[in-house]
């Protein structure tokens, strides 16, 4: 049964739900007003948005009536999938969504990614959990999945903080965030004992025009030795 409500105030927002798209909901409002809202929104029998939080942004905005349909049958994994069938989540939305869950892998992770904006606005959800855990391997490998709840945080915070801080050296290279970068960084961090950012630093600025882009790691830890090696007698093997 479709419900009909300008009662804006009376419906709440599941605090599990991602963060509000403001160009979505501009998209939304412009066809909304062509047409009308012609999906109603789902909500709990206390009237918690689970599905269609942009939809009713969209409609309070415009100052138009709230469809709605109660359903009890709903849970987090349906909330997903319903919305990944009108607007895809992104891994940051998961992630937020299961840290507001009370997960205390993610409530961490979204901590550790503050910090990470806090030196580069630039730094995603999924790079910050590679320099957490300290790993160059896909999040969702070794039973460990970012976007199903599944993800740890493995290391230390003060430790994953110092490859942050050490990854940051190298902010003045636009292409330090790109994956090849930072997979092969943390390779470097995690088998090497002798690997010394600060030295790779300074060969860098002594021979910038030797540290370039790379496409993949391996491509990138070839680059790195040439940075090393240039008019040296001992050479440097990175793998």
């Amino acid at each position: 049964m479709i419900h009909i409500s300008s009662n804006y105030n009376e419906f709440e927002f599941a605090e599990y739900n991602r963060e509000v798209d403001a160009a979505h909901v501009r998209k939304l409002k412009k066809l909304i007003q062509d047409m009308g809202l012609r999906q109603p929104i789902s909500v709990t029998p206390n009237k918690e948005i689970i599905d269609g939080q942009h939809r009713f942004h969209a409609c309070r905005e415009l100052g138009v009536p709230i469809k709605y349909i109660i359903d009890d049958q709903l849970d987090m994994g349906s909330v997903v999938d319903l919305n990944n069938a009108s607007k895809p989540w992104t891994v940051q939305d998961k992630v937020l969504s299961y840290a507001a869950q009370g997960i205390e892998d993610y409530v961490k992770l979204v901590s550790f990614h503050e910090d990470c904006k806090e030196m580069d606005k630039r730094i995603s959800m999924r790079i910050a959990s590679m320099i957490a855990q300290g790993s160059s391997s896909s999040p969702g490998s070794r039973g460990m999945n970012l976007s199903k709840g599944t993800w740890k945080f493995r290391e230390d915070y003060d430790v994953a903080l110092k490859r942050l801080y050490a990854l940051g050296q190298f902010k003045r290279w636009d292409f330090y965030l790109r994956m090849s970068f930072v997979s092969a960084f943390l390779r470097c961090i995690r088998t090497m004992d002798d690997f010394s950012p600060a030295e790779l630093l300074k060969r860098a600025e002594n021979n910038p025009h030797l540290f370039i882009y790379a496409a993949n790691a391996e491509e990138t830890l070839r680059v790195w030795e040439n940075v090393y090696n240039f008019r040296r007698k001992k050479h440097t093997r990175f793998f």
